[in-house]
């Protein structure tokens, strides 16, 4: 049997069984407090760790398991969406977690099991249901781009434009300062986002991005509910986004065990992606209650 852990970043040492760093507990604390949230029911199943390649390896050893839903958690290294597509041809299960927060005191990162590239929990208890819940909050689209790119995390153009260029003019369209990053962004044709930045004048993606996307806004008096409702749920463990944790102008007050982190792995379409500003959520249920 095997505890669902989760700390806020400086705590990572007190934890135990399987987890991450979150950037604050939601419901619970903010970050600069020493915090461990366990979901209360410890769950039959298997822990792999280590990097990409022996956690391919130990998921092929599992075909043939009854795994009915996997916690995916990285450890920052990058190369997230190219290990899921990966680890899926192996593993044919729904599928939820994200990327552990940095400590931002001392720059830490890999705040996961085994301290490696990744960690996943192969739930196979069957005394509960599983399903899994996604969510992009950017409910506005406001059009269909086509990017150029060399590296999938660093955009060139966007419809024929310098990327950081037409990003930083949409946003004053769109009255948001240049310090914004959250409310204006891209999502992917299975509506998971991505998390602009621009370093060095360049427009980069947390996320690996795809030829074409959709250039996504969200009001900002709709974040708040929007976020409470999906992340108040007693029955959930959510993987929700700290870039979206910014947009909020009081703590989240929710009833889940609730997680801020750097990247989601989200269900869309059947399969799951590594994406950025998202909320996903894992819910588990007794069977016959």
């Amino acid at each position: 049997m095997t505890k669902l852990v989760f700390t806020t970043t400086g705590a990572w040492e007190d934890s135990f069984g399987f987890g991450c760093a979150s950037l604050g507990l939601p419901g619970i604390c903010a970050n600069d407090v020493r915090q461990t949230a366990a979901y209360g029911e410890a769950l039959e199943g298997q822990v792999l760790t280590g990097t990409y390649e022996q956690l391919l390896r130990q998921a092929a050893g599992a075909d043939g398991q009854a795994v009915h839903a996997a916690i995916v958690v990285f450890g920052n290294m990058g190369g997230e969406n190219r290990f899921l597509a990966d680890l899926q041809q192996h593993l044919h299960c729904p599928m939820v977690g994200g990327g552990a927060a940095i400590d931002p005191a001392s720059g830490r990162k890999s705040l996961i099991p085994g301290g490696g590239e990744a960690a996943v929990f192969l739930v196979t208890d069957d005394r509960f249901t599983y399903e899994t819940k996604t969510l992009c909050i950017h409910d506005r689209v406001l059009q269909t781009c086509e990017l150029t790119f060399d590296d999938p995390r660093t955009i060139h153009t966007i419809n024929g434009e310098d990327a950081a260029a037409f990003y930083d003019r949409k946003r004053r369209e769109l009255g948001l300062s240049d310090t914004d990053f959250e409310h204006l962004t891209l999502s992917d044709l299975h509506h998971v986002n991505a998390h602009l930045s621009i370093r060095d004048g360049k427009l980069r993606s947390g996320r690996d991005v795809q030829k074409t996307m959709l250039l996504r806004y969200v009001d900002h008096n709709k974040v708040y509910d929007t976020m409470r409702n999906f992340y108040d749920d007693p029955d959930a463990i959510v993987f929700g986004c700290a870039g979206l944790s910014g947009l909020l102008d009081r703590p989240l007050d929710t009833t889940s065990l609730g997680l801020f982190l750097f990247g989601e792995v989200c269900m869309a379409d059947g399969c799951a992606e590594f994406g950025n500003l998202m909320l996903s959520k894992l819910l588990i249920r007794k069977k016959g209650a």
